[in-house]
């Protein structure tokens, strides 16, 4: 005998999407961004289908080709960049790999205003150059070296805000003047691409867009986000520049994950009080240790003595950044030292941009590829670490990193 308490299937199959909160509550609006983990969308016809897929009607269809949490996300560091045009993908390295993939071709020359991230290198160097990408290493401060390196026109220029892990800080106006006189300026099939990666200053402290940038990038996973729980990144740009771009994130799979969107827009909310804590910081924490007998050599934007202190606050103002770079004597014994001295108030992180503070050593981490000689040119060494200052009070982050020059000098 059939239990009369349980409901036929047939009446109870997907009826789920009538009961969601937009058609119960339709006038309810959510304070915050919604999580919308949908990977497909309904389509009410082929011509909607067509549309949406076209891209010639607003909408979603298939999470590979944009899904809201993106788009929102978008939108708002679109709108922060002045930019025309923005999308988010999978990671930092995937909106680098998309400018390049969409924008060069087998024959085309990249000027590259060294140092970058070990891992942009390493892409243009080893695995581009399988393609026909060919590439020229120019320091990114040495305006003259530039110039000479633009005689030829070059198709594309990557150059970084604040360089890691040295923190210098390039003349952006310069640079994109210079690049866009020699090659003219940047379009989808001509011109010379000036490409910004934007990571370390974020857009609280500058906009390349404003200096002449055709295209922006920046891995969201860190200080944008500045929680360590997402791997997003960014890439903005100019309409002349864009016709492939969003094309080529699709066809190569390195769409965004809604969650991580999500995530990172909870974390932009606050970016800007955030950044202003961590670059006091790291400003007090580099004038209070710079003169400790463990330290060889102090990179710092905000510091005086800082070889572009001058052109950081120009781009910059008055907030020079949360990243501080040492060099200490001794070498990778010394970084051991303090390492252990530290641990694990500052834990050794290969990242950057959290909410604790962290440090990172570049010869076993984002420059591990890189050559003796090509370390040396960078004025990198085993001693060499890496700071991201995070929340933590500034007194108590002074104290932590004296302790761990004294455990260098004293070990």
């Amino acid at each position: 005998m059939p239990d009369k308490k349980k409901q036929p299937l047939d009446d109870v199959r997907y009826q789920h999407h009538a009961a969601t909160s937009e058609n119960r509550f339709p006038k309810a609006k959510p304070q915050t961004e919604p999580l919308q983990l949908s990977g497909v969308w309904r389509m009410e016809s082929t011509e909607q289908a067509d549309a949406l897929l076209g891209g010639t009607a607003p909408g979603f269809a298939y999470r590979r080709e944009g899904h809201p949490n993106a788009t929102s996300l978008a939108d708002a560091l679109r709108s922060l960049h002045n930019a025309q045009e923005a999308i988010v993908t999978a990671q930092g390295m995937s909106a680098i790999s998309i400018a390049c993939m969409a924008l060069l071709k087998p024959g085309d020359r990249v000027v590259l205003a060294q140092p970058v991230y070990g891992r942009t290198s390493f892409f243009i160097k080893q695995d581009l150059a399988r393609w026909g990408i060919q590439f020229e290493d120019v320091v990114a401060t040495d305006l003259t070296a530039l110039k000479n390196a633009f005689r030829t026109p070059a198709r594309m220029v990557i150059v970084e805000t604040i360089t890691n892990p040295r923190l210098s800080v390039p003349d952006l106006e310069s640079i994109a003047t210079m690049a866009h006189e020699s090659g003219g300026p940047a379009t989808s099939e001509s011109g010379t691409v000036v490409l910004v990666d934007n990571t370390f200053a974020t857009p609280v402290l500058c906009q390349p867009m404003n200096l002449g940038a055709d295209l922006v990038m920046e891995s969201l996973s860190k200080f944008v986000c500045g929680h360590a729980d997402a791997m997003l990144g960014f890439l903005c740009g100019h309409k002349a520049v864009w016709q492939r771009i969003r094309q080529t994130m699709v066809s190569f799979g390195m769409t965004s994950s809604p969650l991580d969107c999500w995530l990172t827009q909870r974390g932009l909310a606050s970016l800007p009080v955030r950044m202003a804590h961590a670059a006091a910081s790291a400003k007090a924490a580099s004038e209070a240790i710079q003169g400790h007998a463990a330290i060889d050599l102090l990179d710092y934007p905000g510091l005086a003595s800082h070889p572009e202190h001058a052109m950081a606050r120009k781009q910059f103002g008055e907030s020079f950044g949360n990243m501080m770079t040492l060099r200490l004597h001794g070498g990778l014994r010394s970084a051991q030292r303090f390492i252990a001295a530290v641990a694990p108030n500052i834990p050794f992180c290969p990242t950057l941009g959290e909410a604790q503070t962290t440090l990172s050593h570049p010869c076993s981490t984002s420059h591990r590829s890189y050559s003796d000689e090509a370390l040396a040119a960078l004025g990198i060494t085993g001693g060499t670490l890496r700071f991201s200052i995070g929340l933590e009070p500034t007194d108590w982050l002074i104290e932590k990193l004296t302790e761990g020059l004294d455990g260098v000098t004293k070990g």
